[in-house]
């Protein structure tokens, strides 16, 4: 795939933006960990495609992106996890399915565990399955993960692992990933290098959500007058 170079330094100016931001609100209220595990595993739920940016540039090509909760068989999670899984298309036609994991081991960062499949075939179409039909078996996990930290900034979860990244499926190369989750878009841009440090590919794309949810201010609100003792009900997202 052809790297826009355009759409890339677009991502990477939001990132520098986002980080900036971070600094200079660092007095801002921040939900609890437990609120924002919950919050951005929901934020990232649902239908998504890529269609308003194709518009823009047509050589990109015009992804699909369906994530639902689903049920892990089989295996012992930490506490307050949120499991999702992620099934891109194509055309039709899957190209890249995951189970990602939501979890937090602090109170300042949530963590997205990306895994992998053994039999991915078994599982294609399984968001739109009964929700009784939407589980996993542990067992059909690869030992595969990749991790991202995000940070909660302006009503907004950034992250990235860079440096370091991941490891690919060929020896010696490295996958950099970088992603911010707002309520009804995300942004995600997996830098893909070889074993001499050489970017291969590494194009963004922008996924706008099909049907709305609640904006944040909504949902940061009730998180607000819960602190003030003004609601009795535990603050949930919507």
């Amino acid at each position: 795939m052809q790297i826009n170079k355009l759409n890339f330094f677009t991502l990477s100016a939001l990132l520098l933006s986002v980080t900036f931001a971070k600094k200079s609100h660092a007095a801002t209220m921040r939900p609890p960990i437990l609120f924002q595990v919950e919050q951005v595993s929901q934020w990232f739920t649902g239908l998504f495609d890529n269609t308003k940016q194709v518009a823009d540039h047509p050589m990109i090509p015009p992804i699909t992106m369906s994530n639902c909760p689903v049920k892990l068989i089989g295996s012992d999670l930490m506490e307050n996890t949120e499991t999702i899984y992620l099934e891109q298309t194509t055309g039709g036609f899957p190209f890249r399915v995951r189970l990602y994991y939501f979890f937090s081991n602090n109170d300042s960062q949530v963590t997205i565990s990306i895994n992998r499949f053994l039999n991915e075939t078994s599982l294609f179409g399984l968001c739109d399955r009964p929700e009784s039909k939407q589980f996993i078996n542990a067992t059909n996990l690869d030992n595969f993960n990749c991790e991202v930290n995000l940070s909660f900034v302006s009503n907004t979860y950034v992250g990235t692992n860079e440096p370091g990244g991941c490891s690919t499926t060929f020896p010696g190369g490295k996958v950099i990933s970088d992603i911010v989750i707002n309520p009804n878009s995300i942004d995600s841009l997996d830098r893909i290098f070889d074993s001499n440090g050489n970017l291969l590919f590494g194009t963004p794309i922008t996924f706008n959500r099909i049907e709305t949810v609640p904006e944040p201010s909504i949902l940061f609100g009730l998180f607000v007058l819960s602190g003030l003792g003004l609601t009795k009900s535990e603050v949930r997202s919507l």
